[in-house]
């Protein structure tokens, strides 16, 4: 995955979401429920001050807020432009993730100066993103 390129700012938004968002529900395959609790783990050595972290499930990988999806993966684009768009492979997106949010967590994110944390950065833009995206697939 190239930095920055559209792939990489999509996943890295995406780990931002998943370290910082409360009251998540990660669904993911048997074979990877290890690898998503050490991140939680990880998730707790580097925010001692947090108190809830996201819960895991097996099934499906998907990403939820209360009910809502917080990351959609399909090749259709979304409705709600407050959903990710991640129309990208799910098994390499999970490895990505996962990826992204340990090079995060071990900056110093979310409160480490220039790693990511949005008082340093533009905020995301979802329709600039889909456009890039969407170009991707043509």
């Amino acid at each position: 995955m190239e930095e920055n390129s559209a792939h990489w700012l999509a996943i890295r938004e995406a780990a931002r979401r998943l370290l910082v968002e409360t009251d998540l529900n990660i669904i993911v395959p048997s074979s990877s429920i290890d690898k998503w609790h050490r991140l939680i783990l990880n998730m707790g050595d580097a925010m001692p001050q947090r108190l809830t972290f996201p819960e895991i499930f097996e099934g499906p990988f998907s990403v939820r807020k209360e009910d809502a999806l917080l990351f959609d993966f399909n090749i259709k684009e979304p409705r709600e432009n407050t959903t990710l768009w991640l129309p990208f492979d799910s098994d390499e997106l999970m490895q990505d993730l996962l990826q992204m949010c340990s090079e995060l967590l071990l900056a110093g994110y979310p409160g480490c100066s220039g790693c990511g944390y949005r008082d340093e950065e533009q905020e995301w833009d979802e329709i600039s993103h889909r456009r890039r995206v969407s170009n991707l697939a043509e």
